[in-house]
C-alpha cells in the first residue's frame, strides 16, 4: 500500500482554497513526501481565473460585485470558471512518481482515469477523452478577441472527462521543478454554466457542451457520497493508504497570510476594475 495524506476540507472561501493548494505545491516541491489527495468546496460561490488571465477583459467585473460573487486568481492556467454545484479535488506530489505516468499527460491520463472510476461507481456513465477545441464566434475566439475571455467549460482538453459527450469535469496542472499540482472541478449540478452571466459577450452553446451528476443521474446528489466515490476510486487505482494531514502552527500561519494576500488582490481588482 502507498501512503497518501488525505484533506477532505469543508467549504472555504476563494482565498483560502486558492491558498491551500499554492501552499501545497511549494511544501511537495521543498519536502518531497507522500502524495496529497484534497477535496474542498467554495463558499460563497467564486470565480477563479487562470494564472495569466487579465480580469478586466475576461469577466464583468460590475456583475460579480453585484452578486456578491468572490474573484480568486488560480496557481494553474486555463480560463475563468465558476465554483458553485461543483465540488474541487487537488492532487500534489513530487515529481518522477511512476504511479503517475511520465510528465504531464501521464499524470492527467492517471488522475482522470481515478476521477472517471469515481463517477461510474455513482452511475454516470463517464469516460476521458482526446479534447475538442472552443468553437469560435464572430470570427475569433472569444466576444472580447481575446482567448482568454472563454470561459473554461467551452473546451475539452486532452484526458478530460465527459459524459454522454459533455464535459462533466474540467482540471488544470501547474508543475514545477519538484512538484505538480493539478485541481479540478467535478460539476454535481447545473449550476457552473452560469459563468456566461460574468464572462462577458453571448456564449449560447456553452449549455449544450457541458452536464453534471445530477442531471446524468436524474435526480439530486448528495456531496457526502461524491467524496466517498472519489476517495475509494483513488485509494484502489493508486493502492492507497490513507493518513490525515495535520498542519503544524507555523504552516497554517502562512496559510493565513497567503489568504489574506489573496483578499487584498480581489479587493484591488474590484476597486479597479469597477471604479474604472
Amino acid at each position: 500500500m502507498n501512503r497518501w495524506y488525505l484533506l477532505d476540507d469543508e467549504a472555504s472561501t476563494a482565498a483560502e482554497n486558492m491558498a491551500r493548494d499554492e501552499f501545497l505545491l511549494e511544501r511537495a516541491g521543498r519536502t518531497g513526501g507522500a502524495p496529497v489527495l484534497r477535496l474542498y468546496s467554495f463558499d460563497p460561490s467564486a470565480v477563479s481565473i487562470g494564472y495569466h488571465q487579465d480580469p478586466a477583459v475576461a469577466l464583468d467585473l460590475a456583475a460579480l460585485g453585484r452578486d456578491g460573487i468572490d474573484l480568486v486568481r488560480r496557481i494553474t492556467g486555463g480560463r475563468a470558471l465558476l465554483h458553485d454545484g461543483e465540488l474541487t479535488y487537488a492532487v500534489c506530489a513530487p515529481v518522477g512518481m511512476s504511479a503517475f505516468g511520465a510528465g504531464l499527460a501521464g499524470t492527467f491520463l492517471a488522475i482522470s482515469n481515478a476521477l472517471t472510476a469515481a463517477l461510474r461507481a455513482l452511475g454516470v456513465d463517464a469516460a476521458v477523452v482526446g479534447g475538442r477545441p472552443a468553437p469560435c464566434i464572430g470570427g475569433h475566439a472569444g466576444p472580447t478577441g481575446d482567448a482568454f475571455a472563454q470561459p473554461c467549460l467551452v473546451s475539452v482538453s486532452r484526458y478530460e472527462i465527459t459524459a454522454g459527450g459533455r464535459k462533466i469535469a474540467g482540471s488544470a496542472q501547474r508543475r514545477t521543478r519538484g512538484a505538480f499540482l493539478q485541481h479540478g472541478s467535478i460539476l454535481l449540478r447545473p449550476a457552473s454554466g452560469r459563468i456566461v452571466e460574468y464572462a462577458g459577450g453571448d456564449w449560447p452553446f456553452l449549455g449544450s457542451r457541458i452536464t453534471s451528476i445530477a442531471e446524468e443521474r436524474g435526480g439530486a446528489v448528495d456531496e457526502g457520497e461524491v467524496r466517498s466515490a472519489l476517495r475509494n476510486a483513488f485509494a484502489a487505482q493508486f493502492s492507497v493508504r490513507w493518513e490525515a494531514l495535520v498542519f503544524t502552527r507555523e504552516e497554517s500561519e502562512e496559510l493565513a497570510r497567503r489568504a489574506r494576500a489573496k483578499r487584498t488582490e480581489f479587493r484591488r481588482i474590484m476597486a479597479a476594475g469597477v471604479g474604472g
